[in-house]
């Protein structure tokens, strides 16, 4: 139920692609393990559809790097790290670089400008795949309301795939090499830990657009400590859920349009892998990631979910186009599990003030 918006991360151009639609790099992964690496692929022909720019906003028609598209993360003004910052500066957020000891990068950390120890909350968002921080923050602009809301911002860059595109490794495939070889997990892990070494914040929320809601979503099978909920748009996880066995309950908020051509809103299935023991996998649907997130709550989703409410966040679609659904009653006390179904919309929504308030309101009231 939902469409397109302005400052794209997930728009890769066809030619990177083998003709099995592997990217490079990444043909010693499974078949469901390949897949989730470029999930965020859109169709071709999306660009002209919906109207987005390519992720990084900078490539070219054939899919090349202009000169001075890629200046890296960490390169002087030109830098994804320091464009980010000044983006927080701009919009009023004071900005602190958080070190990381093993990556040896900075990421950007927008605190409001009235902090509150031990209270101030900490919302850690994860762009998309072939995105970064700048071009995440352009599309939803949450530094922008670092001080209206009250909450500080981590925003963090993954490290570049086989084909030079940074993805987030949402998977537990660890340490063989390429950008599965990604131990992402502990990499925010860590990243969290750093900035709470110099700040006392209250809850943690992770949010992830595409990939980086896949991202979200592992971390919360990871059993994030201190995380209260997830928000994911227009990302899920796999079918294969083992890696989340014995995950602790947490408030979720699953975003997806139901015309998503690039993660599907009802999933994308599979048949099982010759060469991964049967084992069935690629990324669930949108309704199964609440339905799962209810169970470890105690609660059961609806199998005819009727919509609490309807919201008008997309701008390409007319009228009020998102429904609202929810569990009746019955999840553990403090969790909160929501849909929100965006009718037309598809993988990168038109969301403007209305979006972003509705998502910050959502995600500060689970304390």
């Amino acid at each position: 139920m939902e469409d397109q918006g302005q400052s794209k991360e997930e728009d890769l151009p066809g030619e990177h692609l083998s003709e099995d639609g592997v990217l490079p790099g990444d043909e010693h992964l499974s078949a469901d393990e390949q897949r989730a690496q470029d999930e965020a692929r859109p169709e071709d022909g999306q660009r002209a559809q919906d109207g987005a720019q390519p992720e990084d906003g900078q490539r070219t028609q054939d899919g090349a790097q202009p000169e001075d598209g890629d200046a890296g993360l960490d390169s002087g003004e030109d830098g994804v790290v320091e464009r980010t910052a000044r983006m927080v500066e701009e919009s009023g957020g004071e900005v602190v670089y958080v070190h990381h000891p093993g990556r040896g990068d900075r990421t950007v950390l927008a605190l409001p400008v009235e902090f509150v120890d031990g209270m101030t909350p900490l919302i850690v968002s994860l762009h998309g795949y072939a995105g970064d921080s700048v071009y995440h923050s352009t599309y939803l602009s949450l530094h922008e309301r670092v001080n209206a809301h009250g909450f500080a911002l981590l925003l963090p860059n993954a490290l570049p795939d086989g084909a030079g595109y940074p993805a987030w490794n949402p998977t537990d495939r660890c340490c063989d090499g390429g950008k599965a070889g990604e131990d992402d997990v502990a990499y925010l892990t860590e990243l969290v830990a750093a900035a709470t070494s110099s700040r006392n914040f209250g809850p943690v929320y992770f949010f992830g657009y595409s990939n980086g809601g896949f991202m979200a979503y592992h971390m919360a099978c990871k059993a994030f400590a201190g995380l209260r909920a997830v928000a994911s748009l227009a990302g899920t996880s796999y079918l294969e859920d083992s890696s989340c066995d014995g995950a602790p309950p947490v408030s979720v908020l699953q975003i997806h349009g139901t015309a998503d051509n690039v993660i599907l809103y009802d999933g994308d299935e599979i048949e099982p892998d010759p060469g991964s023991d049967g084992e069935r996998a690629f990324y669930a649907s949108a309704e199964d990631m609440v339905t799962r997130w209810s169970r470890r709550a105690g609660c059961d989703w609806p199998e005819q979910a009727q919509p609490h409410a309807r919201l008008d966040l997309d701008l390409s679609v007319p009228g009020p186009e998102t429904q609202v659904f929810r569990p009746e009653s019955g999840c553990a006390e403090g969790i909160s599990i929501e849909l929100w179904a965006g009718a037309e919309s598809g993988h990168g929504p038109s969301y403007g003030d209305a979006f972003m308030d509705a998502l910050l309101d959502w995600l500060l009231s689970q304390e």
